[in-house]
């Protein structure tokens, strides 16, 4: 059986990645912002819809964060994998001068 080898472009893992840094980039703007507007309507809703209300928040807001640190594992997992891709292609290319 013949294994179909694997390939790897930098230039589309480089651009992912550039994605990926913006959209956590703005994720966490705006999460800010919900974290900010929630903390000021906290201190003065209290009553029965509130009761209701803060334990789904807190766990979205756990879920939230659980997502966020999901993708500052992705961000470093590519920037591994570029860092190796580069450093492959360096020694190959000095192979080839050889």
């Amino acid at each position: 059986m013949v294994k179909q080898q694997t390939s790897f472009s930098s230039e589309d893992a480089e651009m992912l990645l550039k994605d990926l840094q913006q959209f956590r980039e703005v994720l966490q703007q705006e999460w800010s912002r919900v974290l900010s507007q929630w903390a000021n309507l906290k201190i003065a809703w209290r009553d029965e819809q509130f009761d209701r209300f803060d334990p789904l928040f807190e766990k979205m807001a756990a879920n939230y964060n659980d997502a966020e640190q999901d993708c500052d594992r992705y961000i470093q997992f590519l920037q591994e994998q570029i860092r190796i891709a580069d450093e492959r292609k360096s020694k190959l290319g000095a192979l080839s001068d050889l």
